[in-house]
């Protein structure tokens, strides 16, 4: 049996003699490893006391993963400045808007992405954590079409030569399948830079129905030979869904995938923007995700994600009953 693992995402500090109190925290809460972030802004101002964090994650036992946190804005997280120098590496939405997400397509973004890469292989974390990529689309309002990306000049030239005519407006299948592709060309890419370097990828995909994000089949994920482990993260606050039946089943999904391309896994668990009084569902969450057979379990993020504005309401409550949760499972285990 896979032993069970238990993390959290850690932001909003940069001064160590924080850390190495939240690190004992994290473990008195039943964590066995933290994700990093590792934002733009960490990148220029921040990369040499990231070493410096993750060497006190380690000294306390936990494992590191490094978050691409906002990078390029095609992950969550962050604004990027990036893409104010490179304003033609922007994604082009169909009906010519330029918006700041990079495209995947832009050389002058692989290769700063991989210059972040080295930077976040240098603080000697175990695996870096690619946080849900996504396109750029939006749904259009009632009974209008979405807007997309990308449609740049370089993406249109793409598209040509795959296809044999010009890029439509429309999201057609033919669109939607070249996005997908302009997802899994860049992260063939970018995981093979890690694993080439001695590292493992973990790569996060939104559980969506459709194809909006460019991730219309997880199965072509999981066959990259490089992606060492799958995750999604059913965050059921908001009204997405019940929170037992909604984590199942997702989690229930991933299994599937990551059992049939024997892949890691890693479900994530929602801890911030909690409403008071139902930080109970956290740990139900857990339990359900465990009983489909999850043993990787982490949690958004380090109390109740306080440092940010979409804090839980109870920050303090919902720190406990993410300890409470990881209790459970790695005492069932």
């Amino acid at each position: 049996m896979a032993m069970m693992r238990t993390g959290i995402a850690y932001h909003g500090n940069r001064m160590l003699s924080h850390v190495r109190e939240d690190m004992r925290d994290i473990i008195e809460h039943n964590c066995t490893y933290v994700v990093h972030m590792f934002s733009e802004n960490d990148y220029v101002r921040h990369h040499e006391v990231l070493k410096d964090i993750v060497r006190v994650t380690h000294e306390y036992g936990l494992e590191s993963w490094i978050d691409s946190w906002g990078m390029g804005r095609i992950f969550a997280g962050e604004v990027s400045g990036w893409l104010a120098d490179f304003p033609d590496s922007r994604e082009v939405l169909n009906d010519g808007t330029p918006v700041a997400k990079a495209c995947l397509y832009s050389q002058d973004y692989r290769k700063a992405l991989k210059g972040w890469t080295d930077a976040a292989l240098a603080t000697e974390s175990e695996v870096v954590f690619w946080d849900e990529p996504h396109l750029a689309f939006n749904q259009g309002a009632e009974g209008q079409p979405p807007t997309w990306g990308c449609r740049c000049p370089r993406c249109q030239a793409i598209f040509r030569d795959t296809y044999g005519y010009e890029m439509p407006t429309e999201l057609t299948d033919d669109v939607i399948d070249f996005r997908h592709k302009s997802a899994l060309d860049f992260f063939t890419d970018m995981t093979k830079y890690v694993s080439e370097r001695g590292k493992e990828n973990c790569i996060c995909l939104m559980p969506a129905r459709d194809a909006r994000y460019g991730d219309k089949n997880w199965d072509d994920f999981a066959a990259i030979p490089t992606v060492d482990i799958l995750s999604t993260d059913p965050y059921w606050y908001g009204g997405r869904g019940e929170v037992t039946s909604y984590v199942s089943e997702w989690s229930k999904r991933l299994l599937d995938v990551c059992a049939r391309f024997n892949k890691r896994h890693q479900i994530w668990i929602q801890a911030f923007a909690v409403p008071a009084g139902r930080e109970i569902e956290i740990v139900q969450a857990a339990e359900a995700a465990y009983a489909t057979g999850v043993r990787d379990l982490a949690a958004w993020g380090f109390r109740g994600s306080e440092a940010n504005d979409y804090r839980a309401q109870r920050p303090d409550i919902t720190w406990q009953a993410i300890g409470e949760a990881f209790r459970r499972v790695l005492w069932r285990w």
